[in-house]
């Protein structure tokens, strides 16, 4: 069960230049965002990028995957909330 991301407005992506440098496109924003708010390497996105990855090697010991992605909403709420700042 994946990450619900239907309606996403890409908040994880438009501040990760935060945290990886390498992604920056030069407003903090992914290197790979889109105008219309979309990963063109969705594919073949980095580990980072992708939740159930992160999940299945860090964290399905520790949570259920409906706890992860509720702790992935909450983020990507707390992001939300910060672009409106």
């Amino acid at each position: 069960m994946a990450l619900d991301c239907t309606g996403c407005k890409a908040y994880c992506c438009r501040y990760i230049g935060n945290i990886f440098p390498e992604l920056d496109r030069g407003d903090c924003a992914c290197i790979h965002l889109t105008a219309e708010n979309r990963c063109d390497i969705y594919e073949n996105r980095p580990f980072i990028c992708n939740t159930d990855k992160i999940y299945e090697k860090y964290f399905k010991d520790r949570y259920t995957i409906e706890q992860w992605n509720a702790l992935n909403h909450k983020a990507c709420e707390e992001l939300k909330n910060a672009a409106r700042l």
